[in-house]
């Protein structure tokens, strides 16, 4: 692996983790804290540090595209010409849309935040709503950046839908794993058991249209006959195996942790199950970034950038 490909691997996981607190923190506004202010104001900022994190590494996969052109070390990447010449290439596009879905997000935040601290009250659910909208709106142009490169983006509308809706669910999934830890610490018992038993509810239909997104994905990237005969089909089936590790703990959080919430011990075990399933989707999110940069089908292989 070359440096060039380790920092666009490394890119590409920042990149989608500020996409993950970005959709988190928002998508746990309403019910998913202690109820005071001060719980709206860390989501809020827990949103507002993954856009900025996201917007910063939105260029960066143009310029390392422009810096392995060129070939002359680190300084070739800020060749003004060549990134010039860049213009309207996919890579360029998609860096257009994260950026702008990121920049979006950081101004819809910032006016969140301003209106909180002018408010007096807990908001009002019109809040709740421009909220959710206008970050759905704002992380929908990242999203759709992502089906504009790599391997997804020489095949038709449909798969490229499915990696939409895709990263969008793993963006709330785990984006909302965060905020359910910080939940653990709230000492209303009655609240918690509510919190838990809701997010569980909501992991269910987010779990179906995972499966179902990437069950297209993969049918449209590859044979089945080559699944076990490739690299990359190996490698999926490992992403595989990870995403089914992340569904038997949130079962796990579901039938048993949360029942227990009430004995001894019972906050710490469901924290430090919550810890885990945070852990193997970092793993999970890593691995996603290393495939579509280094592997790919032989039928078309992209500069996935």
């Amino acid at each position: 692996m070359s440096a060039w490909e380790l920092t666009s691997v490394l890119s590409k996981l920042a990149l989608i983790l500020g996409l993950v607190a970005a959709a988190g923190g928002v998508a746990a506004l309403k019910h998913y804290h202690d109820g005071s202010r001060a719980g709206h104001e860390k989501l809020l900022a827990f949103s507002l540090g993954g856009a900025a994190i996201g917007f910063h590494f939105s260029l960066l996969p143009v310029l390392l595209q422009v810096g392995q052109i060129n070939d002359s070390g680190l300084m070739g990447m800020f060749d003004l010409e060549l990134l010039w010449l860049l213009r309207g290439t996919p890579a360029w596009d998609a860096a257009a849309f994260r950026g702008t879905g990121f920049f979006l997000s950081i101004l819809l935040m910032l006016t969140l935040l301003r209106v909180l601290s002018q408010q007096k009250a807990i908001p009002l659910s019109a809040y709740y709503r421009i909220a959710w909208v206008g970050q759905l709106l704002a992380l929908g142009l990242v999203a759709y950046g992502f089906t504009l490169v790599g391997h997804v983006s020489v095949l038709a509308w449909l798969p490229r839908l499915a990696l939409l809706l895709h990263v969008t669910v793993i963006a709330l999934w785990f984006g909302m794993l965060v905020p359910l830890r910080w939940c653990c610490a709230d000492p209303s018992l009655p609240r918690l058991q509510k919190q838990m038993q809701s997010f569980s509810r909501l992991g269910i239909g987010l779990v179906a249209v995972l499966v179902v997104t990437g069950a297209a994905l993969l049918l449209s990237l590859i044979p089945l006959a080559d699944l076990f005969a490739t690299s990359y089909g190996r490698v999926l089936c490992l992403k595989l195996l990870l995403v089914a590790a992340v569904i038997v703990i949130a079962s796990f959080n579901k039938w048993r942790h949360v029942p227990r919430l009430e004995l001894e011990g019972g906050r710490c075990a469901l924290r430090s199950s919550i810890d885990r399933e945070i852990a193997l989707g970092v793993a999970l999110v890593l691995l996603s970034a290393a495939v579509s940069t280094l592997l790919g089908p032989a039928e078309h292989m992209p500069m996935s950038f």
